[in-house]
């Protein structure tokens, strides 16, 4: 009995529509590749962006790289049959040689730059996020360290989110990344071994289309939807995607087994045989258009423990709207460009309406307002006598 291969792996990287407006690369990168006679390899890497991280377009090519060479020199010494030490490599010595290999490239890269006098090396420069699965005939792993998502789907057609990032202390990042040297413990918390029997197919992502759903329902249905879709088709939807989304750069790799799918659900039939239809007339199926602030707001109170470093780190646009609620209000008529900013303006003094939010982020967001009438409020000349 020959045994049931991975096929039609595929990945693809589409530069976000709020980056495209802006003028800036896609700090996405992602790729398939084979590291062994049988054994795949599925990676995405999603830079942070900013001017602290401004070279992360950068680091996460870089991140691809150093994954691929670090697993591929493993899988020469390292037998598929041996699931335990796979697991064990998965946690442990495997995002060491990938983290040793990136710092190394980085460093590379940077020597090759013009000099600059008033900025020193930093891996924050590089900064970025990495996922990354592995196929075997038998078994499918996966590890990595970041705000990426992986799904898996089974022969009856039901999808399931079975790797996100869970943290329980935000530190001033929403994610932790590739550059946190002090971080190598967290890859061991999304380390998972599975037998490949009951998948049909997963679907790895960068946080970028989730956040372009309005509920984790339609992200499931949506990479339901993308085993269907190849080539150029794949890049035309992720581009619909982050422009009726998150504005995000989007990245997805697919791998697929190469018996069919048996999906029992016909629903997922029918909305897969739907969506066949609208891309073979050059559409894409989209569930329904997400409301960025709303999705922010859900986001925020699903993760109260985000609240309060996300609030800190944009102390001087809340001193920007309390001293020009014109600028609030531009940015209210246009949230896409700026969820979390659009949720700050919605809650200044004297707004319109207000969205119903949570009691942990309505009590962040009055502690930091007031803290900016305190930073704004004239200091008082003592009395006169």
């Amino acid at each position: 009995m020959v045994r049931p291969a991975w096929t039609g792996a595929r990945h693809c990287s589409v530069i976000g529509a709020a980056h495209r407006r802006q003028g800036k690369p896609c700090q996405d990168a992602s790729r398939v590749c084979q590291v062994g006679p049988e054994l795949q390899l599925l990676l995405v890497s999603d830079g942070h962006g900013g001017s602290r991280y401004r070279l992360s377009d950068v680091g996460s090519q870089l991140a691809c790289a150093a994954a691929e060479e670090s697993v591929a020199a493993l899988a020469r010494t390292l037998s598929l049959q041996d699931q335990d030490g796979w697991r064990r490599q998965l946690a442990q010595e495997l995002p060491t040689a990938i983290q040793q290999r990136w710092l190394r490239a980085i460093e590379e890269h940077w020597s090759s730059q013009p000099a600059s006098a008033d900025e020193a090396f930093s891996s924050a420069l590089y900064g970025c996020t990495l996922g990354l699965v592995l196929l075997s005939p038998d078994w499918w792993g996966c590890t990595g360290i970041g705000d990426w998502d992986l799904v898996e789907i089974h022969a009856d057609g039901d999808a399931r989110l079975v790797n996100q990032e869970q943290l329980s202390n935000a530190t001033g990042e929403a994610t932790l990344s590739l550059c946190q040297s002090e971080a190598l413990g967290a890859w061991s918390s999304r380390v998972q071994l599975q037998s490949a029997l009951p998948t049909t197919a997963l679907v790895l992502c960068t946080d970028g289309v989730r956040k372009s759903c309005a509920t984790d329902g339609d992200f499931l249905q949506l990479c339901q939807q993308m085993l269907e879709i190849q080539g150029e088709a794949l890049v035309q939807g992720l581009e619909e995607i982050t422009a009726q989304g998150s504005g995000d750069d989007v990245s997805v790799a697919i791998a697929q087994r190469s018996e069919p799918a048996r999906r029992g659900k016909a629903g997922v039939l029918t909305a897969l045989g739907a969506a066949a239809a609208l891309i073979a007339g050059g559409l894409w199926w989209w569930p329904k258009a997400p409301d960025p602030l709303a999705l922010e707001i859900q986001q925020l109170c699903q993760h109260p423990e985000r609240i309060e470093a996300s609030l800190k780190q944009r102390r001087q646009q809340f001193l920007a709207f309390k001293s020009s609620p014109a600028q609030a209000q531009a940015l209210l008529d246009h949230p896409e460009r700026d969820p979390l900013g659009a949720l700050i303006a919605s809650n200044a003094p004297g707004a319109k309406a207000e969205p119903k939010i949570c009691p942990a982020l309505e009590q962040a967001l009055r502690a930091q307002w007031e803290a900016a009438s305190e930073t704004q409020e004239p200091s008082r000349a003592p009395a006169r006598p």
